[in-house]
Formats: structure tokens, C-alpha cells, sequence
């Protein structure tokens, strides 16, 4: 499984963003998206989802064991 941090920093890449770019459509600060891609441990949950949703995905919980995802 790869970690939050560099699945940010490859989608946002992919669009060609800066990071300044990606915070403004996610309504964040750039320190916030910087703080996120090097992986700093205290990034709140909420906000990590609202880069998601910027960058066009919406993050779910998928059961390991039945696959279940909730949404």
C-alpha cells in the first residue's frame, strides 16, 4: 500500500500543479499540501481528504477481508 504523501505528489504531478495550485482548488494552505507530500505525521485526516477531492478522487474505506467499501 503506498502512503497518502506520495499519492498527492504523483496526482498533483500528473496534472502538471504546483503545490500552490493544488492548495488553492482545495481551499488549503501551500505549507499544508508541502507538509502532507513529505509526510509529516500530524496532517488532520479532513484536510487530506479535501486534497483528494481537489485532485478529482474521493477517498473510501474498503473492508480487507469482504471488500466492502464505505463511502
Amino acid at each position: 500500500m503506498r502512503d497518502a504523501s506520495a499519492v498527492v505528489r504523483e496526482l498533483r504531478a500528473q496534472r502538471g500543479w504546483t503545490q500552490q495550485d493544488l492548495a488553492t482548488r482545495a481551499r488549503l494552505s501551500r505549507s499544508f499540501v508541502a507538509d502532507v507530500e513529505s509526510g509529516k505525521p500530524t496532517v488532520e485526516s479532513a484536510k487530506l481528504f479535501d486534497l483528494f477531492q481537489a485532485l478529482g478522487y474521493e477517498v473510501a474505506l474498503r473492508d480487507l477481508t469482504t471488500g466492502h467499501v464505505l463511502r
